[in-house]
C-alpha cells in the first residue's frame, strides 16, 4: 500500500529515474562485448583443466588452442614449396600471439598430414593467461596468416568457441528483431489497446538494458560469459513482459471500478504488485542456486538470471505503476476494433467448466496425465551427456567444417582425443627417463578401448600423449577409458593428469553429482517455505514440487528425443548431436523450476483466496482456475513466443535451452495446470489446506489476509 501511494504521488520521479538508469546502462553496455569471457566452461580445479594448464606451463608446446589446416590441391606436403609456404605463413604471426606451433616438419609427426597428403595440420598454442586473452590472440593471428595458393581452415577449441560466440551474438540481435514485434502483436490481442500493449514491452526493454549495464559493472568480479547475453535478452523480454502484463491488466480492472487513478494504482500495487514482487523474489533465489557450482558459465547464468529477474520485478512495482498513474484512463488509448468479448462468469466460464469436468473423474485425469508425462520422460532414461564441441555449431559453420575434416582426414582423429600429461622424476632426455616413459606409455596404449597413441611433446620431466579411441567423446565407453587411465598407477614418483573433451565431461558430471543434490535441496526448501507462508498449507507446496518435477522430467525427455536421438530435428532447425550439453540439465532445471513455480504461485494463491472465501474445495479450484487461467495462459504465450524466437539460434546449446523452455511451459500451461492440478486437488480434498494447529473446515479463515492474485477481477477476467 505504501509503495502504491508513493508511486502515485511521485510518479515522475519513479518514471524518470529508471529511464535515466537505462540510458546510462545502455551506454555502459555498448562495450560489453569487450568484457565478455570466453572461458569458464570447466571448473578450475578439475583434473582435465589442470592437465591443460600442465601442458602450457610444464611443457610449453604439444597443446592445440587452434589447429590451422593448410590445403593445396596441387601440391603435397612432401614438396619443399609446400613446407616453405606454411613456415613463411607461420613466421608472419603477429608478435605476442603464438607460444608454439607444432608442424609435421618440426617434429616429424605423420598424424599431422592428411590421408591424401594435400593438407597438413599445425597445432598452435596461443599466448594468453586465460581463455579470453587467448581469444584476443586468435583474433589478431587469424587475419595475419596467409599463404598464396593455400586455403587455411581453423579448428580447435578456441576456433569453435569463437564461432559459437560470433553466431550467438548475431542470433541475439536477429531474435530481438523477431521477438519484440511478435510480443507486441500478442499483447495487442490480449489488451486490445496499443498503449496498454506497449507498456510491458517497454518494461522488458528497460529490464534488458539495465541488466546489461549491471553486468558490465560486475564483470570485474564475476566472469560474464558471452552466453549470458543471450540468456539476459530472452529472459528479460519474457519475464519483464510477464510481470508487467499482470500489473497492467490489474490496473485496468481497478481503474474501471474506482473513482480516482491514485486509488487504482494503490490497489494494483497491493495486489498484483505484491504477487509479482514475491514471485520475482522466489525466482531470483532459485536462480542464485547456480552459484553453488564452481563453473564460470553456470555462475554467470545464475548471476545474469538473478539480476534480470530482480530488475524486472522492481520495475514492475515502481516504474510501471508510476507510468500508469500518469496515464490514467489513457492506458486504454489506441483501442483495436475487434469483436467485443463478453464478460466471463467465474462460475460457468470455460476454465471453470473444464475444472469441474476434470474433478468429476479426478482419478482418470491423474492417471492419464501422469502416463502422458511419463511417456515424454522415458527418453531421459538413456540420456548421454557430453562436453560441447564443434557439433554445437550449424553444419555449415567454418569452425565445424574444419573440425569435422580434422577428424575425418587425419590419422590422429579430431578434437575428441584423450590428452594425458605424465610427469616422471627422471629427466626425459636420459636413458632412464626414456625407459620409464616408454614402459608406462606401453601400459597406457594397451588399456581396453585405447587406439593409437602419440607422444606430441616433452620437456625435462613431462610429456603430453594423445590417445585415439573407437567411440565418440561423449560415449560412456570413452568416459570409462578416462577412468581406467586415471586408475592406472603412475610411474614411480610421477604424476598423471588426464584431459580432453571426455575427461572434461567426466569431471563436470562428478562435480554435478556432488553439488546438484545440495542445490536441489536448497531450492526445494526455499520454495517450500515461501509457498508455505503464502498458501498457509503443508500439502500444497509439496504437491507443487512434485508436479513441477513431473513436467520438468517430461521436457528433459523430449529434449533427449529431439537433439540426442535426432527426431523432429527438422522442426526445430537442428541436427542430431548424439548428446546433451553436460551443463544444460542443471541450467534448465533451475530456470524451469523458477518459471513453473511462478505460474504455480499465481494459480494456487488465487485458489487459496477462493477457499478462504467459501470453504468449498471444489468450488475454489474451479473459480480459482477460471480467474487465473486467462492471465497465466497469456503470460505463458509470451514466454512461448520469446522462446520460439530465440530457438531460431544456430547454436545448439542455445537452441536446446529455448526449445526445452518452450516444451516445459507448453506442458505446464496445458496438461499440468489445466488437468493435473485440478484433478490432484480434488483427490486431496480438504487435505490441501491442512496446516498443523489450524482447522481446514472454516471458510473465512480470518487472521491472515489471502494473497491476492494479480488478475482477480470483480466483473471480468479479461486482461
Amino acid at each position: 500500500m505504501t509503495l502504491g501511494r508513493a508511486t502515485a504521488r511521485r510518479s515522475w520521479v519513479f518514471v524518470v529515474v529508471p529511464l535515466v538508469l537505462a540510458a546510462l546502462a545502455a551506454i555502459a553496455a555498448s562495450g560489453i562485448h569487450d568484457r565478455l569471457s570466453y572461458g569458464g566452461i570447466i571448473a578450475r580445479d578439475a583434473e582435465s583443466n589442470r592437465a591443460a594448464v600442465a601442458v602450457r606451463e610444464r611443457i610449453g608446446r604439444g597443446g592445440a588452442d587452434v589447429v590451422a589446416i593448410y590445403r593445396n590441391s596441387h601440391h603435397t606436403v612432401e614438396e619443399p614449396r609446400f613446407r616453405r609456404a606454411v613456415e613463411d605463413s607461420l613466421a608472419s604471426a603477429p608478435k605476442g600471439t603464438v607460444v608454439s606451433a607444432m608442424t609435421y616438419w618440426s617434429r616429424g609427426l605423420p598424424p599431422l598430414v592428411s590421408k591424401d597428403h594435400h593438407a597438413t595440420a599445425v597445432a598452435i598454442m596461443l599466448a594468453g593467461a586465460d581463455d579470453t586473452s587467448r581469444m584476443a590472440s586468435y583474433h589478431r593471428l587469424r587475419p595475419a596468416l596467409r599463404a598464396a595458393g593455400f586455403r587455411i581452415e581453423y579448428a580447435g577449441p578456441v576456433a569453435v568457441v569463437d564461432g559459437v560466440a560470433e553466431r550467438t551474438l548475431a542470433d541475439v540481435r536477429r531474435a530481438e528483431l523477431i521477438a519484440f514485434p511478435l510480443v507486441l502483436a500478442l499483447l495487442l490481442l490480449i489488451f486490445r489497446s496499443l498503449v496498454a500493449a506497449l507498456l510491458p514491452v517497454i518494461i522488458g526493454g528497460l529490464s534488458i538494458s539495465i541488466t546489461l549495464g549491471v553486468l558490465v559493472l560486475l564483470s570485474g568480479t564475476v566472469e560474464i560469459s558471452f552466453i549470458t547475453v543471450s540468456l539476459v535478452t530472452s529472459l528479460g523480454l519474457a519475464l519483464g513482459v510477464d510481470a508487467a502484463l499482470f500489473v497492467v491488466g490489474r490496473f485496468r480492472e481497478e481503474l474501471a471500478g474506482r473513482d480516482s487513478v491514485p486509488d487504482a494504482v494503490t490497489a494494483t500495487c497491493a495486489t498484483a504488485g505484491r504477487t509479482v514482487f514475491l514471485s520475482g523474489a522466489t525466482m531470483t533465489g532459485i536462480a542464485l542456486g547456480c552459484l553453488l557450482f564452481p563453473v564460470g558459465v553456470m555462475r554467470a547464468f545464475g548471476v545474469g538470471a538473478a539480476v534480470v529477474i530482480a530488475v524486472s520485478a522492481v520495475l514492475s512495482v515502481t516504474a510501471l505503476p508510476a507510468a500508469l498513474a500518469l496515464l490514467g484512463p489513457r492506458v486504454n488509448a489506441g483501442r483495436l476494433r475487434l469483436p467485443r468479448r463478453k464478460g466471463t462468469n467465474p462460475v460457468r466460464g470455460v476454465w471453470a467448466r473444464l475444472a469441474r469436468t476434470v474433478m468429476a473423474r479426478p482419478g482418470h485425469y491423474v492417471i492419464g496425465t501422469l502416463l502422458a508425462l511419463l511417456a515424454l520422460t522415458a527418453p531421459f532414461a538413456h540420456l548421454t551427456l557430453g562436453f560441447p564441441d564443434q557439433r554445437t555449431l550449424p553444419a555449415d559453420a567454418p569452425a565445424r567444417l574444419a573440425s569435422d575434416a580434422l577428424g575425418r582426414e587425419f590419422a590422429l582423429g579430431g578434437l575428441d582425443a584423450v590428452q594425458v600429461v605424465v610427469t616422471v622424476p627422471q629427466q626425459l632426455d636420459t636413458r632412464d627417463g626414456q625407459r620409464t616413459l616408454t614402459a608406462w606409455a606401453s601400459e597406457l596404449v594397451h588399456l581396453p578401448g585405447t587406439g593409437a597413441g602419440l607422444i606430441a611433446a616433452t620437456s625435462q620431466h613431462s610429456a603430453v600423449i594423445y590417445l585415439t579411441h573407437s567411440s565418440s567423446a561423449e560415449d560412456p565407453a570413452t568416459r570409462a577409458l578416462v577412468r581406467r587411465i586415471r586408475a592406472l598407477p603412475p610411474p614411480d614418483g610421477g604424476q598423471v593428469l588426464v584431459g580432453g573433451l571426455s575427461a572434461m565431461a567426466e569431471d563436470t558430471l562428478q562435480l554435478l553429482g556432488r553439488r546438484l543434490p545440495w542445490a536441489l535441496l536448497s531450492i526445494a526448501v526455499f520454495t517450500y517455505v515461501l509457498l508455505l507462508a503464502a498458501l498457509r498449507s503443508v500439502v500444497l507446496p509439496a504437491k507443487a514440487l512434485l508436479v513441477n518435477a513431473l513436467s520438468l522430467g517430461a521436457s528433459f525427455g523430449a529434449l533427449v528425443w529431439i537433439f540426442q536421438d535426432g527426431h523432429l530435428t527438422w522442426l526445430v532447425g537442428a541436427s542430431r548431436t548424439g548428446y546433451i550439453d553436460v551443463t544444460q540439465p542443471v541450467i534448465m532445471l533451475i530456470l524451469l523450476i523458477g518459471l513453473s513455480m511462478d505460474y504455480e504461485f499465481f494459480l494456487l494463491s488465487r485458489i487459496r483466496e477462493q477457499y478462504d472465501a467459501t470453504g468449498d474445495n471444489t468450488a475454489a479450484v474451479a473459480i480459482g482456475l477460471q480467474r487465473s487461467a486467462p492471465v497465466i495462459t497469456a503470460a505463458a504465450a509470451v514466454v512461448l513466443v520469446v522462446s520460439a524466437a530465440f530457438a531460431t539460434s544456430g547454436v545448439t546449446m542455445v537452441k536446446e535451452l529455448c526449445v526445452g523452455m518452450f516444451i516445459a511451459i507448453a506442458l505446464d500451461a496445458t496438461l499440468v495446470r489445466a488437468l493435473l492440478v485440478p484433478a490432484a486437488m480434488r483427490l486431496l480434498g480438504r487435505a490441501n489446506w491442512w496446516l498443523p494447529g489450524r482447522s481446514t473446515n472454516s471458510g473465512h479463515s480470518g487472521g491472515h489476509a489471502p494473497l491476492a492474485h494479480p488478475m482477480s477481477a470483480r466483473r471480468s477476467d479479461d486482461p
